[in-house]
């Protein structure tokens, strides 16, 4: 009879792993999106690595420490691929998907065993457990929310977090509760799991330090038993591995916010975000429970911020159900321990990426590790459920259920398999995103249908008239049209002066730039964009972002060039540098100068860059100044071969 059970489980977790493979396979097929391109254009800025150095200026192209490097040295390997081939980098990220299916299988199956082995002397507690545990694992992988974790090429930080996240609390369960090893093994394993498999967490994806937090929540809920049996040294050695990274985790969020009181980037101030952040939650957990087609995808920038507690009126509902929900759990967690689970899990997930840290309101792969919890709880209160007509009706909701999800996800991933059916979906799914209509325009550009491409950015631009991203796009595609006039761009120019922050309104600057330098459009001169990249500098929003307003000093140095003014080119890259610091632009100004004969400038230049405003990542695994010295060295070498000292 266990056989016959042992046997059968494994036989339904196999499906359950083939068909997860099988739905996902046609998104496989489909193109790099979104935040593919920025984050992995460091592929394209390297040839080869033949160095430590090479190594070293490829792993500090991310701002942030540390710099995922993790993700990025897994990128690395398949740089023969990009950028005309998604195919292998997605094959790999589904084998991560699956992979990480099979370890939160063998997670929630220690989690219900150490559950059940507390409240249950039955024989078949064991069976119980590995039921549960298919449940969970089965909801996991085949939940339409996870689409975009697996199909986004770049979202492999995610899976290869959640990959060390899930060893790493396996690792720990395995110290904690095998009362049978001696103590410092049984510590050993503690530290492989909360040290060593956070650390590689943390350098595959920031939020992997929330690893010992998942660990808390499990010893608060379901382990609390395990927990008291410890020895005593062993107790403040656990201690010592999970509640520096709580705090740590804590004082940072509380560290975030002065920061974030500042002018940015979003058009949104902290307390919105604080406000809109439970409501964002609601929606997440909408989609997880309840699968629909269509609701799943990359652009929700059409979220309704929560300008107060009652715009729009769902704000202080969903305010109030997180803060109660929070609150049972954390004073009922031993009389709820499952309900405690679920919701402490989950909103602790939810921590880093849905608080004070002032990212986009609203990514359906934050979800990706959080719902871990809620599946296990509902596969133990599935499992724990006497025999009877309410067990077999629960059973056979929730196979309805899993067929549901799995088949909202097939048809969503057939979506995927398409950039055309992606654009098309997302713009009639999401009509207020203008990310989403702005990827549509693209593709029927792209298609060469010119006129329906401006009819969906007229609709977009009517709703939003002080869009930059939008403007920037219209005078492109009239300029394609061969109808843009000089009207279109005095147009574009009262929109810079009012317009808000906005990534495409700035980076798409370099499109009409090439546009004017090509003189492809007789109105646009590259006096014209001139202009403009003046006026957007002189709007706050883009002033004030060094990012921004780098980039387009940086983009304004092409135009000096272009006049033959060499001390223009220079002041632009140096406000670039000023702005968004680049170890490359002092090599690039040192160019200028040896172009033009000033070789005793270009090597001061070199020598009294100011690498200290580097980002950290970059200083510690770059030596610029090598670098530098070796340049120097070339520049005299040309300096004596020409017999110039100027």
């Amino acid at each position: 009879m266990t056989a016959q059970i042992f046997s059968t489980r494994n036989i339904f977790f196999c499906t359950t792993l083939i068909v997860c493979a099988l739905i996902y396979w046609p998104a496989l097929h489909g193109p790099f999106l979104f935040d593919d391109f920025p984050n992995l254009a460091a592929l394209t800025s390297i040839d080869h690595v033949s160095s430590w150095r090479d190594l070293g200026i490829y792993l500090s192209q991310p701002r942030d420490f540390p710099g995922r490097p993790i993700a990025m040295l897994s990128f690395l390997l398949q740089k023969a691929d990009w950028p005309d081939q998604p195919f292998p980098f997605k094959l790999v990220n589904l084998s991560l998907h699956l992979t990480i299916g099979l370890l939160v299988y063998l997670l929630a199956r220690r989690m219900a065993r150490l559950w059940l082995s507390t409240r249950t002397a039955e024989e078949g507690g064991s069976e119980c457990a590995d039921w549960a545990a298919l449940f969970a694992s089965a909801a996991w992988l085949l939940n339409p929310i996870q689409l975009s974790g697996v199909s986004l090429v770049v979202q492999r930080m995610t899976l290869l977090m959640a990959l060390f996240t899930v060893i790493g609390l396996l690792a720990y369960l395995h110290g904690l509760l095998r009362d049978d090893l001696p103590a410092w093994r049984r510590g050993v394993w503690m530290a492989l799991g909360l040290g060593a498999c956070t650390g590689l967490a943390v350098l595959s994806k920031e939020n992997g330090l929330l690893l010992p937090l998942y660990a808390l929540v499990i010893d608060s809920t379901l382990g609390n038993d395990g927990v008291k049996r410890l020895p005593r040294a062993l107790a403040w050695w656990r201690r010592l591995l999970i509640w520096p990274a709580v705090l740590l985790v804590l004082s940072f969020l509380f560290w975030t916010i002065p920061g974030s009181l500042r002018i940015g980037i979003r058009d949104f101030s902290l307390s919105e975000r604080l406000l809109t952040e439970p409501r964002v939650l609601a929606s997440y957990l909408g989609n997880i429970f309840l699968p629909r087609f269509g609701l799943y995808g990359l652009y929700h920038d059409d979220f309704v911020v929560s300008r107060g507690l009652l715009s729009p009126w769902t704000t202080l509902p969903a305010l109030a159900l997180v803060l109660a929900a929070a609150g049972a759990a954390l004073f009922g967690r031993r009389r709820w321990p499952l309900f405690a689970l679920a919701v402490l899990w989950y909103l602790g997930g939810q921590l880093l990426e849905s608080s004070t840290i002032m990212l986009e309101l609203y990514f359906e792969h934050r979800n990706y590790v959080p719902i871990i919890g809620p599946f296990v709880a509902l596969g133990l209160a599935l499992a724990r459920m006497a025999p009877g007509t309410a067990r077999r009706l629960a059973s056979v909701l929730a196979v309805a259920w899993l067929a549901a999800c799995t088949l909202t996800t097939a048809l969503s991933a057939r979506t995927y398999s398409s950039a055309d059916r992606l654009a098309l979906t997302w713009a009639n799914t999401d009509p207020d995103s203008i990310r989403a209509q702005t990827f549509l325009v693209e593709r029927l550009t792209q298609h060469g249908q010119l006129q329906a491409a401006m009819n969906v950015l007229d609709r977009a631009i009517r709703q939003y008239p002080l869009n930059s991203g939008l403007g920037v796009a219209r005078v492109y595609l009239r300029c394609m049209q061969g109808t843009l006039d000089v009207a279109d761009l005095d147009h574009l120019d009262q929109v810079f002066k009012d317009a808000h922050f906005d990534r495409t309104g700035f980076s798409n600057m370099e499109s009409l730039r090439q546009l004017a330098f090509g003189h492809q459009c007789p109105a646009l001169t590259p006096e014209h964009w001139w202009s403009l990249s003046s006026t957007l500098l002189a709007n706050p929003a883009y002033a004030q972002n060094g990012v921004a307003a780098g980039f387009l000093h940086y983009q304004r140095h092409f135009w000096a060039v272009s006049q033959g003014n060499l001390a223009l080119t220079i002041a632009e890259l140096q406000a670039a540098y000023q702005n968004d610091p680049d170890a490359e632009i002092p090599r690039l100004e040192a160019k200028y100068l040896v172009s033009a004969g000033l070789y005793d400038r270009a090597i001061d230049t070199l020598q009294h860059a100011d690498y200290r405003r580097l980002p950290q990542l970059r200083r510690l695994l770059v030596d610029d100044r090598a670098i530098n010295a070796e340049d120097i060295a070339t520049i005299r070498q040309m300096q004596a071969k020409n017999g110039a000292g100027h």
